[in-house]
């Protein structure tokens, strides 16, 4: 089916009407030619009728050369004023840093970014000109009943993001924007991570049953340390660092399971039985991993460890063993991993951490030995989820042995291990009540 699927998509890839339509088939394209061997045919670049610097990125990275069309490309008018719509949809249809990004750069550079995407905006609204908000989202919504958020797929969305887009290529040609910084800013239009494009769903064989995490807290105990039994089972030798799920999905009942190994030292100032409450904020701030990548479209992500210093808490001298990563290079399509699903090792004291995906999951590496790796799995997902729900879907970081942790543990040998862990119910009587939430939080020494 490979001649049949390549022209159909170069068929919906020509009919696309907004530049962001356009990125969206194109990294089906690209993940084809990075995941799977495929070598674009050159109709590829010559199909793209709404570009973008994005776009050309993608272009770029299949091997293809670039056209370069800057024709309808046009500077906002001195007397235009932002429409009420735009300001409207901000933080509501998408996320407001899109705007705000366009803000930062206006400060910077003087010049009228936020005017001209409000512009684009006003122009792509004749791409639909007869439904140009696709309808009420909220109609795939409101029969599941109060509180439940829906995925960032409406038009829009996309008429923002590609309103976002036109303006860096406006920034690029007229306003001698340096490349560099115009791609650079563009990829806060992907709508999947590069590095994390290719992972493929696959629930673990040790996940917990239904039943567990069901009771007071020594039940719920009870039921963490049998989690921690089976994957040591399952990977002898090995460590769970950290894992994120829901474990129940109903429309009256929903269970969220989150842990994370920390390591401590002697000599802290916070009781055993009290330092569950003193860290609940980790699970709003968590430490966040810095990244980096060597190219923009890079399916290698670099991670810069924070110094011990930045992740011990000083009241109990303890350090969480797993941070979140950063939003660079987040995709939109891919929210629901952001941030609290995304765990890699803090690997304090280390100059530089990799990220790569092999087989579908995530492996760390560092000096090329893989000291952890990044399973995910599907976990209930659907057109929305409660709200106070992180995501549909659950990840489990786990380690190839000891070496995530070898260097912190020959500089004391005074080191305990605990693990930090959190359950949220959300529970409802009827199918159109809002869920009320209850957390419960504690500590389970190893």
């Amino acid at each position: 089916m490979r001649v049949e699927t390549e022209s159909a998509l170069l068929q919906l890839l020509r009919s696309r009407k907004l530049e962001a339509e356009v990125v969206e088939v194109l990294c089906i394209f690209w993940m084809a030619a990075k995941g799977l061997g495929y070598s674009p045919t050159a109709e590829l670049a010559e199909s793209i009728l709404k570009p973008s610097p994005l776009s050309d990125l993608l272009v770029t990275s299949c091997g293809l050369s670039i056209q370069a069309n800057n024709a309808s490309l046009k500077e906002v008018p001195e007397d235009f004023e932002i429409p009420d719509d735009f300001n409207g949809v901000q933080g509501v249809d998408l996320p407001k840093i899109f705007r705000t990004s366009m803000s930062r750069l206006e400060v910077y550079s003087g010049l009228p970014f936020v005017r001209q995407m409000a512009f684009e905006w006003t122009e792509n609204r004749a791409a639909y000109p007869d439904a140009p908000y696709q309808g009420d989202a909220g109609h795939f919504i409101r029969p599941l009943g109060d509180g439940f958020i829906g995925q960032l797929s409406t038009r829009t969305a996309l008429r923002a993001i590609s309103a976002y887009l036109r303006t860096m290529a406006v920034a690029k040609h007229f306003w001698k924007m340096p490349p560099e910084l115009a791609d650079q800013e563009s990829l806060l239009a992907l709508p999947l991570h590069p590095t994390l494009a290719l992972l493929k769903p696959g629930r673990p064989d040790w996940f917990p049953e239904p039943t567990d995490f069901d009771g007071d807290t020594e039940a719920i105990e009870t039921s963490f340390r049998t989690l921690l039994a089976r994957v040591a089972a399952a990977r002898h030798g090995d460590e769970l660092i950290a894992f994120n799920s829901p474990v129940v999905m109903s429309m009256e009942r929903c269970v969220e399971v989150s842990l994370v190994r920390w390591s401590q030292v002697a000599g802290g100032n916070i009781d055993d039985a009290d330092l569950a409450a003193h860290l609940e904020s980790f699970w709003t701030r968590r430490q966040a991993l810095s990244s980096k990548t060597p190219e923009p479209l890079s399916t290698t992500t670099l991670v810069v460890p924070p110094t011990l210093e930045q992740l011990v808490d000083k009241a109990c001298k303890a350090w969480p063993l797993a941070g979140t990563l950063d939003f660079d290079r987040m995709g939109y399509l891919q929210h629901d991993l952001y941030p609290s699903r995304l765990f890699f090792p803090t690997m304090s004291g280390l100059h530089e951490v990799e990220i790569t995906l092999r087989d579908g999951q995530l492996e760390v590496e560092v000096e090329n030995q893989v000291v952890a790796d990044l399973c995910y799995w599907n976990a209930g997902w659907g057109p929305a989820r409660p709200r106070q729900l992180r995501g549909n879907c659950g990840t489990a970081l786990i380690s190839r042995g000891k070496a995530y942790r070898k260097s912190i543990d020959a500089e004391s040998r005074s080191l305990r291990a605990f693990y930090l862990w959190q359950i949220r119910t959300l529970q409802r009587s009827g199918s159109f009540d809002e869920f009320s939430e209850t957390l419960a939080t504690g500590t389970i020494y190893v």
